[in-house]
């Protein structure tokens, strides 16, 4: 007789893929019927031996009818082939992820990026969102139709829809007693199809059956030491780590009762309580050994259970084990003080503050306007830091949900909310460990965050959503802000004691305007890292080093790379972005008004003494330019003895130096002598207006 299967997601695009996947390995053993929670069609919903749920309906489903036994939350993943495509991109490229929802995008984002796809920075994008995201490249999931019209010609990468992963089709196959379809042919080939995360082993031994071929593979491919019992507690499973522990070979273990033979293991307990012992220390021999107990139940009856156990020092070995693996997927700092432009005065200052900060191995606040590079500061502190051979894990407060930024932040135990996975989950606090914390726009976080933060950053330890359990941690926490917090303090937007506490060591990266001389550098950087090669105009590099860069580098980075991109030798002033022809156009005819009234004012007071000597060695350099003849000071020392003006050498250097600093002259070396500038020429016509009204 068919079993009846209920596929439930929140939108009714993917509950006919969810079905077609479903019917494919299940065949003849079921039926399906399907509903959403978009067109309300869950009010019909009937009854069904299997429901399975997609993991963006779970929270719109009652919790009462959550708690069912028959209930099978979809995780979705992706093929292998489609895996290799993706991580085919060049690493640093940026991408639109397209689906229903941001909930939808921020799980597959996340599903991604555990499956090792670290080369794409992924920026979510969902139907009716106020301002889509400029990126050329966009990556969806089966759902080019509810793309918005703006994106025509743009490129657009349709994976196809999300398939079910391995776990869920074990979950599926146990939960319906069809154990016996995972030995088939079929279902292994589409097994092999499957993308898998480091995490999928833990999860089928958590399904684990007394299915013999099933948990005898499971045996001989894991590394983990795994020891099983039956129904009556008579050992029936043990693979070689597990001799290795117990130095008994699996033939004097196999057959006989566990609780004759390894008394030390707690398999009665077990069986009596029917729970499972997460972690238990014991003694085998001379050394001590980790041990948790996994019973398997079904249908109400206890069909035995396995015991997972290592040595107590390799604890610490397999946490250092998951860090190594966050830093092969992208955790880890990507900048070095090497990386940060920046030759001026203020930003000299800042990086030899930094420097010293980072072996301080004090947490660390640092403050600046948006674009100013807080986060290159973040990250080059880690790598001049102690802990740079540990994880650098950096999470955006502002952009992650309050509810899903604590569970990523501190993890969870199983059941701690509906929809919490299975065995539960580590959180970034404890995978930092050694290592550091980047919290970037730390005023996006909620009140109730910043008390847990506060604890955290006082005792150094944690506790997982729903857990009893104290974990330790030893994490340096770097955070930025581009909000001035002293303010947000005072409005009660943030908590005071949090403040002065991160503020003890603050680091302040100063906006562009004030770091000018760097600009040029920066100018470079960008221009080579876009492959550009132009010049900008007088014109137009007046405009830029006039310009106030709210943006700061952020914004001077995009103008330098849609130069880049145009491909003209020289940037005209007229090609300019229209902000900084605005501003130029505003405060330039202001700038120069007030220069020049200055200069006037100045020229005056420099001519009351030496007038004349002055005129006449401008008029005299004048006349020479004008025949082509030399202007050097030799030459005016034998111009000044013919015409009868008595000056020494030195008297003229004196008064050469004078007119070049005010502009008035253009002193060369050699032969070519000195020449008269535009405004040497307009103060010498000037002058000369002056002389003929007396």
């Amino acid at each position: 007789m068919k079993k009846k299967v209920a596929i439930i997601t929140n939108a009714k695009e993917i509950r006919s893929s969810m079905k077609e996947q479903v019917e494919f390995i299940f065949e003849e053993l079921i039926e399906t019927e399907i509903y959403s929670i978009e067109d309300k069609s869950i009010k019909k919903l009937n009854r069904a031996n299997l429901y399975l749920i997609s993991s963006s309906a779970y929270e719109f489903l009652d919790s009462d009818f959550l708690k069912k036994d028959n209930i099978v939350i979809a995780d979705l993943t992706l093929t292998k082939e489609k895996l290799r495509f993706l991580k085919s991109f060049p690493k640093g490229t940026k991408a639109i992820f397209f689906n229903v929802s941001f909930k939808m995008c921020i799980e597959a984002i996340s599903m991604m990026y555990h499956l090792g796809v670290n080369n794409i920075e992924f920026i979510p994008a969902y139907p009716k969102m106020k301002k889509f995201p400029d990126e050329n490249i966009i990556i969806t999931p089966a759902e080019t139709q509810l793309l918005p019209k703006e994106v025509e010609g743009r490129e657009i990468i349709d994976i196809g829809h999300r398939i079910i992963d391995a776990n869920t089709i074990i979950e599926i196959a146990l939960k319906l007693e069809f154990e016996h379809i995972l030995y088939y042919k079929k279902i292994r080939e589409y097994l092999d199809t499957v993308a898998t995360n480091d995490y999928s082993l833990s999860k089928i031994l958590e399904k684990a059956t007394q299915a013999e071929s099933q948990f005898s593979l499971l045996m001989k491919t894991t590394k983990i030491a795994i020891l099983g019992v039956d129904k009556d507690n008579f050992l029936c499973s043990c693979n070689e780590r597990a001799e290795k522990i117990l130095n008994k070979r699996s033939g004097t273990l196999l057959g006989n009762n566990a609780e004759e033979l390894l008394p030390y293991i707690p398999f009665k307990e077990t069986k009596e309580s029917r729970e499972e012992i997460k972690t238990k220390l014991i003694k085998i021999g001379d050394e001590y050994i980790n041990i948790s107990i996994i019973p398997i139940i079904k249908a109400e009856y206890y069909m035995g259970a396995f015991a997972i156990f290592q040595k107590f020092e390799e604890e610490e070995k397999k946490q250092n084990e998951l860090r190594r693996q966050l830093l092969n997927k992208g955790h880890k700092a990507k900048y070095t003080f090497d990386d940060i432009v920046g030759e001026s005065q203020p930003m000299l200052k800042l990086k030899a503050l930094a420097k010293k900060m980072a072996k301080i191995d004090s947490d660390i606040l640092i403050t600046g306007e948006s674009g100013t590079g807080k986060e290159l500061f973040a990250h080059a502190i880690h790598n001049y830091s102690n802990r740079r051979e540990f994880p650098f894990i950096a999470v955006n407060c502002a952009a992650i949900p309050e509810t899903l930024l604590e569970s990523e932040l501190f993890g969870y135990e199983e059941g701690a909310f509906t929809g919490a996975k299975k065995g539960g989950k580590i959180g970034f606090f404890e995978f930092a460990h050694k290592g550091t914390l980047f919290l970037d726009e730390l005023e996006g976080m909620s009140p109730a965050l910043q008390v847990k933060l506060l604890r955290v950053i006082q005792e150094k330890e944690i506790m997982r959503i729903g857990g009893d359990k104290v974990i330790n941690v030893d994490v340096r926490i770097i955070t930025t802000t581009n909000e001035e917090l002293r303010k947000l303090v005072k409005e009660g937007k943030f908590r005071k004691d949090l403040y002065y506490r991160m503020c003890s060591f603050p680091l302040i990266v100063p906006p562009l305007r004030e770091r000018k001389d760097d600009l040029y550098l920066l100018i470079e950087k960008f221009m080579r890292n876009s492959g550009g090669e132009f010049r900008f105009s007088f014109k137009a590099k007046k405009a830029l080093e006039l310009y106030n860069w709210e943006g700061n580098i952020r914004e001077l980075k995009n103008y330098i790379e849609f130069f880049s991109f145009t491909g003209d030798k020289i940037i005209e002033f007229e090609e300019m972005p229209f902000a900084i022809k605005e501003y130029y156009e505003s405060t330039a005819d202001k700038i120069e008004i007030k220069k020049r009234e200055e200069k006037e004012n100045y020229y005056e007071e420099i001519f009351g003494k030496g007038y004349e000597e002055s005129l006449f060695i401008l008029e005299k350099i004048d006349e020479c330019c004008n025949r082509g003849k030399s202007s050097g000071r030799q030459s005016l020392v034998e111009i000044c003895k013919k015409e009868g003006m008595v000056l020494t050498e030195q008297e003229i250097r004196g008064i050469l130096k004078k007119l070049e600093e005010l502009g008035l002259i253009d002193v060369f070396k050699g032969r070519k002598g000195n020449k008269i500038s535009t405004e040497g020429e307009k103060l010498l016509s000037k002058l000369k207006s002056s002389m003929d009204k007396i």
